[in-house]
């Protein structure tokens, strides 16, 4: 397995992914998570804004040459609901 930088190549595979976590997540409590169809466009959409952003980390896990896994993590400002000055966050 190897870890690396996301690259706009990558994008399709982890907007599969994060569809399925959400999917997942409403399938096991609808009421407390939305799902918004068509979930993989919009992660597509969001996560190709987050390739080489500064400040921004997103990464791949890649398996015989297969997008398995991501990371994606930023710095975020103060955050007075959470209590938290600026850190850093793994979404």
């Amino acid at each position: 397995m190897e870890i690396r930088a996301a690259r706009p190549a990558d994008v399709p595979a982890a907007a599969r992914l994060a569809a399925a976590l959400v999917r997942q997540h409403h399938a096991f409590d609808p009421e407390r998570f939305m799902l918004v169809e068509p979930v993989e466009e919009g992660y597509a959409s969001f996560l190709r804004t987050q390739v080489d952003r500064e400040g921004v980390v997103f990464l791949v896990a890649e398996l015989d040459g297969a997008v398995v896994g991501y990371l994606l993590g930023g710095l975020e400002g103060r955050d007075w609901m959470l209590l938290l000055d600026d850190c850093g966050k793994i979404h």
